[in-house]
Formats: structure tokens, C-alpha cells, sequence
């Protein structure tokens, strides 16, 4: 039980450390992605909402930590996209590629306005129409198209888990 809860925080630990040391280098006019939005999402989306929650958590903690003045925003958003991903998980994973990408691309929109909206909260204005049109929406392509690439990565280490307990099932009933 342990196992899968470390493996998980190594993942969220690999992708901070890729967001904070790759992702300023590779943004495309301005548009940055958020891996640790997609990991997430991909653990939402994979195990249910329990794991895509505390994976959000814990990513979002790390990002608010290195991202600014607003320490919280980021973990309450993640949380929450990484909770909804995990209530349509069994809709998402089909064999179509496309699936995953378009969820993410609907879980970026849901992560970068539930931000928004504590940002509005907090008394920042926030121009939600230029907003949504050079911000929200070319990260969410950004991040749609990478969501494949991270996907074949993050799932190295999901069919890691899913094999060491099909292990013990067999040895299990070896000895029988």
C-alpha cells in the first residue's frame, strides 16, 4: 500500500522539477504547459478521484511554492481538476488517443478558471476575456498536445503498480 503512494509522490517530484526547470524554455509564444496539471489529471483519470485529488494537492503545493505571491490558489485548483478527472475515469482511457487530449484540454479551462475565480476572490482583477483568448486557451492546446507524450511516461509507472499486484496474486495461489 505504501509503494503506490510513494510512486506517485516521485511522479509529482519528477514532474515539478521538469515544470520548473523545462517548461520556462520551452513555452511557445508565451504559452506555457502545466505538467503537473496533466499528471493529475492522468492519475484522475486512471485511479479515481482519491488519487487525482491528492495528486493535484501535493503538485499544486509544489508549484505554489516556486510560482509566486498566491500560495494555496494553485493546490486548491489542482485538487479540484484532479478530483473531477477521476469522476469521469472509466470515459476517458478508451483506446482513442484523442479522448485524453481533449480531456485535458476541458482540464485545463476548469484549472485556469477556478484560479481565476479565487484570484477574483482575492480582489485581483482579472480581464477574463483577454485572459481566456492568450493565456487559457493557448496553454490548453499546449497542454492537449502534450498530454500523449506525458501519458506513455506516467503510464511506465502505472503498469509498474499494476504488475507487482498481480504478482503477489499468483504467488498467492502458487502455494495452494
Amino acid at each position: 500500500m505504501m509503494w503506490p503512494l510513494a510512486q506517485m509522490c516521485l511522479v509529482v517530484i519528477g514532474a515539478f522539477f521538469v515544470q520548473s526547470a523545462i517548461v520556462p524554455h520551452i513555452s511557445v509564444m508565451g504559452a506555457k504547459p502545466d505538467i503537473i496539471l496533466i499528471v493529475a489529471s492522468l492519475y484522475g483519470f486512471t485511479y479515481g478521484p482519491a488519487s487525482g485529488s491528492l495528486t493535484g494537492f501535493i503538485g499544486g503545493l509544489l508549484g505554489d511554492l516556486l510560482a509566486g505571491p498566491h500560495v494555496g490558489i494553485g493546490l486548491l485548483s489542482k485538487t479540484i481538476v484532479g478530483f473531477f478527472a477521476g469522476l469521469v475515469r472509466r470515459a476517458v482511457f478508451l483506446e482513442n488517443m484523442m479522448l485524453p487530449m481533449l480531456a485535458i484540454f476541458v482540464a485545463t479551462w476548469l484549472n485556469e478558471f477556478i484560479y481565476v475565480g479565487f484570484l477574483f476572490l482575492l480582489g485581483e482583477t482579472v480581464p477574463i476575456k483577454i485572459v481566456s483568448l492568450q493565456v487559457i486557451l493557448p496553454s490548453a492546446i499546449y497542454n492537449a498536445l502534450l498530454a500523449p507524450f506525458v501519458y506513455v511516461l506516467v503510464h511506465r509507472f502505472m503498469v509498474i503498480r499494476e504488475e507487482a499486484s498481480s504478482v503477489r496474486i499468483a504467488n498467492k495461489y502458487d502455494s495452494v
